[in-house]
């Protein structure tokens, strides 16, 4: 296992709401959902750690910058 610290991160977002801006997330929303992503990780590898922000939060990592810590 590796230590991850997630710096930055992009979510796959495009299809929540099917394009219904009611049901869209707001810019602000968004923000906070990227924002609980983002720290330190323990993973095997990136795939992993991308599933296990998928598991945490409910949506694919659409792209990720991260450090490797240990």
């Amino acid at each position: 296992m590796h230590l991850y610290k997630v710096t930055d991160l992009e979510l796959y977002l495009s299809e929540v709401g099917d394009g219904d801006p009611d049901l869209q997330y707001t810019p602000q929303e968004e923000y906070v959902l990227h924002q609980r992503c983002i720290g330190r990780w323990r993973a095997k590898d990136d795939n992993d750690l991308k599933e296990q922000i998928c598991n945490f939060i409910g949506y694919p990592v659409e792209y990720i910058e991260y450090e490797i810590r240990g």
